[in-house]
C-alpha cells in the first residue's frame, strides 16, 4: 500500500563519476542512506538539445540551494553533459529513480548532501566523498565537480 507522501526522486550520476568508476559507491550510498525503492535505472547519452533544456530548469527560486551553486551546476551541465566539442561523442549519464516516503528530501539531504564550506566535510554524503568545490584565496571557484545531480523539490 502506497503512503500519501510517496514521492519519486531522481539522481543523475555525472559522466566524470562514471568515468572514474565511482558508480557502485554512489549507488551503495543511495541505498544505505535512504532506504528507498529503486524503480528505474537507465544509462543514456543526452543530445545537446536535451542538455540545454535541462540546464535551463536547474536554476530555480524553489531550490533551497544557494544561487551561486545553482549557477555552477547549470554551467557544469552545459560543459560536461553536452557532446564532446572535439569529437561530437555524447557523454554517458546514469539516471536512477527512487520511490518512497519523502524521497526527494532523503535523497538530497541524507545521501547526496550539499556544498557548504562553512560546515566542512564529514565523508558521509556522496558529495562529501566524491564531489569537489575548490575555491581559491580570491574567492573564485577553481574546480567544481558535484558527482551527481538531483531534483531540488518534489
Amino acid at each position: 500500500m502506497k503512503a500519501n507522501n510517496d514521492q519519486l526522486a531522481y539522481v543523475l550520476i555525472n559522466p566524470y563519476t562514471i568515468y572514474k568508476s565511482r558508480t557502485s559507491g554512489v549507488i551503495s550510498r543511495l541505498f544505505t542512506r535512504t532506504a528507498l525503492d529503486l524503480v528505474a535505472a537507465r544509462m543514456f547519452a543526452p543530445s545537446r538539445e536535451l542538455v540545454e533544456e535541462y540546464a535551463e530548469i536547474v536554476v530555480s527560486p524553489k531550490d533551497p540551494q544557494d544561487r551561486k551553486i545553482q549557477d555552477l551546476i547549470r554551467q557544469y551541465i552545459l560543459d560536461n553533459y553536452s557532446p564532446d566539442p572535439k569529437t561530437g561523442q555524447r557523454r554517458r549519464v546514469m539516471m536512477l529513480v527512487f520511490r518512497g516516503e519523502d524521497a526527494v528530501r532523503k535523497v538530497r539531504q541524507h545521501a547526496v548532501g550539499s556544498f557548504d564550506l562553512s560546515k566542512g566535510t564529514s565523508g558521509e554524503t556522496i558529495r562529501d566523498t566524491y564531489g569537489d568545490y575548490i575555491v581559491g584565496p580570491d574567492g573564485v571557484v577553481k574546480y567544481f565537480e558535484p558527482a551527481v545531480l538531483v531534483a531540488p523539490t518534489p
